[in-house]
């Protein structure tokens, strides 16, 4: 019996040894040298220092701005806005009131366009490293703006007198509404790119810029199409000088900015 719980009491010690943790020595690295010596690295400030980039905020601030005002809009005016961009593929001949320079959402989609195409050409000429007179970009940004919006106004005005001049208002009131639609249209479908453009890293530039001018090319397309559609129906319209007309005042111009772009960017 004895015997038994011996062999009883030594199991169980000899148990109680086996459960203790195995606790392995910690080395002491109070003594070691530090990673922040013995290096070649200058000590700029003792102290720690915020990190700013040089991004242009300013950019991040508009392009929240439009994306609330088109939250707004698309909550507020839903219908409308589907209704301009039919307008721009179908030609209907209702009630034109409504698509007018007048109107609230027509002149909100007009600040789109002139707003995305003015960060979409500074972006683009950023890219390519091309200065045309300076190198601040808001001011460059604002002379752009500005450009954009005299260029669109003498357009409006010249369609305005050409057709007092020639006795087809109708006609010309018909194309300014088409510009205007185009205008209106191409600043929503630019959005997306120019945001794209302007916060994505991860994907080239080239990727947006090439289709941001794609869907300019298309759109300016649609355009002439709808330019030439409206001449040919109209007997008061001379056949020549539309094709004159077409020529150098809508296809020239994007010809010649083509070829300086191509040329530049080599």
């Amino acid at each position: 019996m004895q015997d038994k719980s011996n062999k009883n009491t030594t199991s169980t010690k000899s148990d109680k040894t086996l459960a203790k943790p195995i606790v392995k020595a910690v080395q002491d690295t109070t003594a070691a040298p530090s990673l922040f010596q013995n290096h070649l690295l200058t000590v700029q400030s003792a102290k720690p220092q915020l990190h700013i980039t040089n991004y242009d905020y300013w950019i991040g601030g508009i392009l929240l701005s439009l994306y609330i005002l088109f939250v707004w809009l698309y909550v507020s005016n839903r219908k409308k806005l589907n209704q301009i961009i039919r307008e721009f593929y179908i030609s209907r001949t209702g009630n034109r009131d409504q698509f007018s320079i007048g109107n609230r959402a027509s002149v909100f989609l007009s600040i789109f366009f002139v707003t995305t195409l003015t960060i979409f050409i500074n972006q683009g000429l950023a890219y390519y490293g091309l200065h045309l007179f300076t190198d601040n970009a808001i001011f460059l940004g604002i002379v752009t703006a500005l450009f954009i919006l005299i260029a669109y106004g003498i357009k409006f005005l010249s369609i305005h007198i050409l057709g007092h001049i020639f006795k087809v208002q109708k006609a010309a009131s018909e194309y300014s509404m088409s510009i205007f639609l185009f205008c209106n249209v191409v600043g929503l479908f630019m959005l997306p790119i120019v945001v794209c453009l302007t916060l994505m890293k991860q994907v080239s530039p080239v990727v947006f810029i090439y289709t941001g001018i794609g869907i300019l090319v298309v759109f300016m397309a649609v355009r002439v199409i709808r330019t030439l559609i409206l001449g040919f129906n109209n007997s008061r319209i001379s056949k020549f000088y539309l094709f004159m007309y077409l020529c150098t005042l809508e296809i020239l111009p994007f010809i010649i900015l083509a070829k300086l772009f191509i040329l530049n960017v080599r």
